[in-house]
């Protein structure tokens, strides 16, 4: 049995900590855990600039960075499905994370560029969708750009992302809001709390 779930939000949420600890407590329970990067990332490492004001080089960047999740994933759960265990496939970031950052027009083009629909790319390829809200939502405090060098947004800018992130995944039949907390420990119990409900649904 294979569990995908992905595990989106603005800047600043925690996701790169909150994903080491799914990873330790799934695998100390048996899963085989598999944990994907997050692809913009490693697109932005590459030279990739998703900040071009270049409208034909963003499409062509967007695109290929929305193909290259899809191989990514889909060769992860061919290696999941031989493994002989159940397997918890975590992805920083999906597929439809790609709509949050364009215009509804530029989206349609992507998505034809892959051949899928909307419900394809967002229902019918993940069992949850775990989104981590912003710091800038309700634990300002903590809030900063320090700690990943591919991260310019202001908190203005950041409860904006946030938000698009969440209208993007609308629609997903297991999609969980997981609100900022004051104490991050309290975040990361609530995040492996929903997981254990799905896994054991």
């Amino acid at each position: 049995m294979i569990t995908r779930i992905v595990l989106t939000g603005g800047p600043c949420a925690g996701k790169s900590t909150i994903l080491k600890r799914i990873q330790s407590k799934y695998t100390n329970l048996g899963y085989a855990v598999y944990s994907l990067p997050e692809s913009a990332t490693m697109f932005i490492q590459a030279g990739a600039d998703f900040l071009t004001k270049d409208p034909e080089l963003s499409f062509v960047t967007e695109s290929n960075k929305l193909k290259f999740q899809i191989v990514m994933e889909d060769c992860m759960k061919r290696i999941a499905e031989a493994c002989g265990k159940h397997a918890l496939i975590i992805c920083d970031r999906g597929t439809m994370d790609t709509a949050a950052y364009m215009d509804s027009n530029t989206w349609s083009r992507v998505m034809d560029s892959v051949g899928m629909t909307a419900k394809e790319l967002r229902d019918d390829r993940y069992e949850a969708v775990l989104h981590i809200c912003t710091a800038a939502k309700g634990a300002e405090q903590f809030y900063t750009r320090e700690n990943n060098t591919c991260r310019s947004e202001s908190l203005e800018l950041a409860r904006v992302v946030d938000d698009n992130l969440i209208d993007a995944w609308k629609g997903h039949p297991v999609l969980h809001v997981i609100n900022a907390e004051l104490c991050f420990e309290d975040k990361i119990d609530n995040v492996l709390e929903v997981i254990d409900k799905i896994l054991n649904s």
